[in-house]
């Protein structure tokens, strides 16, 4: 049964790898001085992976599919680091892998998708604006990378604040269903129970306020 969970997963990683390649050739580039700014759009699909498999398997994913983007022309080396500062950001908002088993409600996937969201715009922004002025040697010219960029950083940020909820959804429901994981059972193949697991995203719903109360 092992050996069979362990290669739906790996069919799940190439799957995602797969579409984070296809993706990274939408969106629009930004021309600047040092050359084209990709969007950064296939990120998404990176916390979709880490949602619903882990951070660990989609730090390799990301990795892998973002050096393949590269080479073939899609991404460069910003995009590489954008990915990273994402995971790390949804590495810290969820604290460790959420077992497929306890379910996630929206309220959290909504907060998942405004950190993540706002960590574009700033990154991109704030990232090319400190490339500008390493390269020109003043904040003049910083401030006009971030100028250029910012149209990009805008769209990126709005874009993963609408997709990061609905993709991360769909991931982890693809990933119960192929792995044959039920509601309310411990998930062993994620190395956690539901009373370890559980997000540290705050968590407004009614149930909670419920149990506060009790």
């Amino acid at each position: 049964m092992k050996k069979k969970q362990i290669l739906t997963k790996t069919l799940l990683t190439i799957v995602a790898g797969v579409l984070m390649i296809l993706i990274s050739f939408t969106g629009f580039q930004t021309i600047l001085p040092t050359g084209e700014a990709f969007m950064p759009l296939a990120g998404v699909i990176t916390v979709g992976i880490a949602v619903a498999l882990g951070i660990n398997i989609s730090l390799i994913v990301t990795i892998i599919s973002t050096i393949i983007m590269i080479v073939i022309g899609t991404a460069d080396w910003v995009v590489l680091v954008d990915f990273i500062v994402i995971l790390i950001v949804v590495g810290l908002i969820l604290n460790k892998q959420v077992p497929l088993s306890t379910d996630l409600n929206h309220q959290q996937l909504l907060w998942l998708a405004i950190f993540t969201g706002l960590v574009q715009l700033f990154f991109i922004s704030i990232f090319y604006g400190l490339i500008g002025l390493v390269l020109t040697g003043s904040p003049a010219g910083g401030l006009t990378f971030v100028q250029q960029i910012i149209p990009n950083a805008l769209l990126t940020g709005l874009l993963y604040g609408f997709l990061v909820a609905p993709i991360s959804l769909i991931f982890r429901w693809v990933a119960r269903k192929a792995l044959h994981v039920n509601d309310h059972h411990d998930d062993s193949n994620d190395g956690s129970s539901n009373n370890h697991g559980g997000s540290i995203i705050v968590d407004l719903s009614n149930q909670k306020n419920k149990k506060e109360d009790k």
